[in-house]
């Protein structure tokens, strides 16, 4: 750890004690020997990480691995065998639908592509897998933001974002798109993201009843009017409906 910052050298502390906790050690004393620490400084550490989750402590037990661990470690596992679940679903609605298909997780403000299949139409979208899309302006993004509680929905709206001119900008009338996004069960995006492309998405659910991805359809205006939007939304829910359920939803 030397030469890192003193806050990384924290952080990396934190993070090391963590990992002896999880490698069986579970004494203040063993961890405050293991990470060549003052007890009393040990003692900060483990009284923080307890506060906010991320170590139990049990009387005879002593220190383990909290609960925020947990979900993680099922985060984790989720993001990295969810594209590898998905894909034949997403397959599916590609050769379904013949649009490009793209599946998403939300990190904050966007939206994160995991997976794209393109369509079989000669159309340049601007995704691609790893892309970063305010999640305001996307299918994707609504579909995520929607089943989240309604008191986090301003901490995920960007003031003045202006992707397209019909990118929802005011906060109320975005809270109500979100609504209808909830009620109904899909979200749009009507060249909110990018001039001449529609999308169209749906939520993929977790085991927990947890939100933790969402699968979309893409193309350009001219393809999805509002006629074949009513189409192909049975489409993408069950593509999500299926994805859901090889993660136990």
């Amino acid at each position: 750890m030397e030469g890192l910052p003193r806050g990384a050298q924290t952080l990396a502390r934190g993070l090391t004690l963590l990992e002896k906790v999880g490698e069986g050690v579970h004494t203040l004393e063993g961890l405050a020997q293991a990470l060549g620490l003052p007890k009393s400084t040990a003692h900060r550490m483990v009284r923080a990480l307890v506060r906010m989750g991320y170590l139990r402590h049990q009387p005879r037990r002593g220190y383990t691995l909290g609960p925020k661990l947990i979900r993680l470690g099922f985060q984790a596992h989720a993001q990295q065998e969810l594209p590898l679940l998905a894909r034949p679903h997403l397959e599916w609605l590609r050769d379904r639908t013949g649009e490009t298909v793209h599946l998403g997780i939300l990190e904050g403000r966007e939206v994160v592509y995991v997976d794209k299949l393109p369509g079989r139409r000669e159309l340049q979208l601007a995704s691609r897998v790893g892309s970063r899309f305010p999640a305001q302006s996307t299918a994707l993004g609504k579909a995520l933001l929607a089943y989240l509680p309604e008191e986090a929905w301003p901490q995920h709206f960007i003031p003045g974002l202006k992707r397209t001119p019909r990118t929802i900008a005011d906060p109320e009338n975005f809270k109500e798109e979100l609504r209808l996004t909830r009620s109904r069960g899909y979200a749009l995006d009507i060249e909110e993201n990018e001039v001449g492309v529609r999308c169209v998405a749906a939520p993929v659910w977790d085991g927990q009843g947890k939100v933790v991805a969402a699968v979309s359809l893409s193309t350009a205006a001219v393809y999805l009017d509002e006629e074949r939007i009513q189409e192909v939304v049975p489409l993408v829910q069950e593509a999500a409906r299926r994805v859901s359920r090889e993660l136990g939803a």
